[in-house]
């Protein structure tokens, strides 16, 4: 192989190799990160009582939790398939530089041997005397010294190819080590997938048995929400009219803008999928947008934005810089804050407390409150983002894992 070859085959290894080192990095994250959700998942299981109140907030949660263990399964198949495919190709280069080795020990052994038997001073020299003339007395110099530099170099290899094999069956016996520590984890998942699973059917016969109560509490609960966005609705509506009065050039639903409004609407806008979450530990127990009860058929879910389930005491915290423009207090005690960012609008609602007050100005990751917990056990922060007047799916705005 010339040394062209030899950089290609060197660098083409190479990139090989840190391709599935990459790959597999970005499966570790992964899975880390579901492992933390069904953590969560199970923490919250364990604070929801189990009363009829709180039954299909339990089946809700289980079916989530199933679903993160399920796709941490998946995880574990990917990781264990990747090494699998790792250990037959590093298996296959080990058979393939045994041969190699042998080959070259083989022809090392004959050329020792052969230089054996020519190796005194006296035929080395007798081969150069009998040279017709000194062009040939000069090629047969060449020709030893060659030799010579072809030994050296065949020596080299086969040390290099030995030291080579002795690290591919290292890297085997630890890839064979982390593919059992895997099949293990993958097979304590299943297990409890299929014991959570054993439980949410237990749940769901209980919420079927008295299935027309739940789903009037849910109808009730969605009410109650509808009317919480409405007020949002109007409160930044009526914000917007109060920014664009008596303005030249103010545009109807959308808000007026000075031009440190519109830098910092600019910047808040260039840092779509880049946000940081309102809370540090979390599961999305609620997404945007219309969706279907995971539960009660028939029944649809309106979310104005994303609700976020946390540890107990879990503080809120601002996704970007800005000013608060309001802090609002409902009647039975729970805060809202909102956070003006320009022409959008961060809203941190179900807070039990709050540190900032109506003026402040405040950074990223600025501690605004903490999120409330009800008599269930559930600490769930629900989070809206509004650009102008209208609402928008906070998912793509928020750092994407």
């Amino acid at each position: 192989m010339g040394k062209k070859g030899l950089l290609f085959t060197i660098l083409f290894l190479s990139f090989a190799f840190a391709k599935a080192q990459s790959e597999k990095a970005q499966l570790e994250a992964k899975k880390a990160r579901i492992q933390a959700e069904i953590n969560q998942f199970s923490r919250l299981l364990s604070n929801v009582k189990k009363e009829s109140k709180t039954m299909v907030l339990l089946v809700e949660t289980i079916d989530k939790k199933i679903a993160s263990t399920q796709e941490l399964i998946n995880i574990t198949n990917k990781q264990a398939n990747l090494i699998t495919r790792s250990i037959k190709k590093n298996t296959d280069e080990n058979n393939k530089l045994k041969q190699e080795i042998k080959t070259q020990k083989d022809e090392y052994a004959r050329m020792i041997v052969k230089a054996y038997k020519s190796k005194n001073e006296q035929s080395r020299l007798m081969f150069l005397l009998s040279s017709e003339d000194f062009l040939q007395a000069y090629k047969r110099v060449q020709y030893l010294k060659s030799y010579a530099d072809y030994r050296k170099k065949q020596a080299d290899e086969i040390t290099a190819k030995s030291m080579r094999l002795e690290q591919i069956n290292k890297d085997l016996q630890e890839e064979k080590k982390q593919k059992q520590e895997i099949l293990k984890v993958n097979k304590q998942q299943r297990i409890a997938l299929q014991k959570d699973k054993q439980e949410q059917e237990n749940l769901l016969a209980v919420v079927k048995q008295d299935e027309k109560k739940y789903s009037k509490e849910i109808r009730e609960a969605s009410k109650e929400r509808a009317i919480i966005d409405r007020q949002i609705q109007k409160l930044i509506e009526a914000d917007i009219a109060a920014s664009n009065k008596g303005k030249t050039g103010a545009v109807k639903g959308k808000f007026y803008l000075s031009p440190e409004a519109k830098v910092l609407a600019n910047n808040f806008k260039s840092n779509k999928g880049k946000l940081p979450y309102p809370v540090d530990e979390f599961i999305i127990s609620r997404k945007y947008g219309d969706q279907p009860h995971p539960v009660l058929a028939g029944i649809k879910i309106a979310s104005n934005g994303l609700r976020f389930q946390a540890p107990s005491n879990s503080p809120a915290k601002a996704i970007f810089t800005g000013e608060v423009v309001r802090v609002q207090k409902a009647a039975n005690g729970i805060l809202s804050v909102y956070v003006r960012h320009g022409n959008y609008t961060s809203v941190y609602g179900n807070l039990k407390s709050v540190v900032v007050q109506k003026g402040d100005q405040i950074k990223t990751q600025d501690i605004i409150g903490t999120v409330f917990t009800d008599n269930s056990g559930v600490t769930e922060l629900r989070f809206v983002l509004m650009e102008d007047s209208h609402t928008v799916d906070p998912a793509g705005w928020l750092l994407r894992f």
